[in-house]
């Protein structure tokens, strides 16, 4: 089931992707599992895709969506 861009779980994502070490701040657009990749380039250093309740909502497997795009 993909993931739905709601308000509540962007206000969930908020607390996880604004202080993921991967990303420049502030990142944008935020809840990359529903909305898609950043047009930021990515630094890899690390994912808290698994901690996110919006991950375990949607029973999510990959991570770094910032970089690779909507969950599928």
């Amino acid at each position: 089931m993909p993931v739905d861009d709601t308000k509540e779980n962007l206000s969930i994502c908020m607390n996880y992707c604004g202080t993921c070490p991967s990303l420049p701040y502030p990142p944008q657009p935020m809840l990359f599992c529903a909305r898609g990749k950043s047009p930021e380039k990515i630094v890899r250093k690390g994912c808290k895709c698994p901690v996110c309740l919006v991950y375990a909502r949607y029973n999510l497997k990959d991570m770094y969506f910032c970089d690779t795009g909507k969950a599928p």
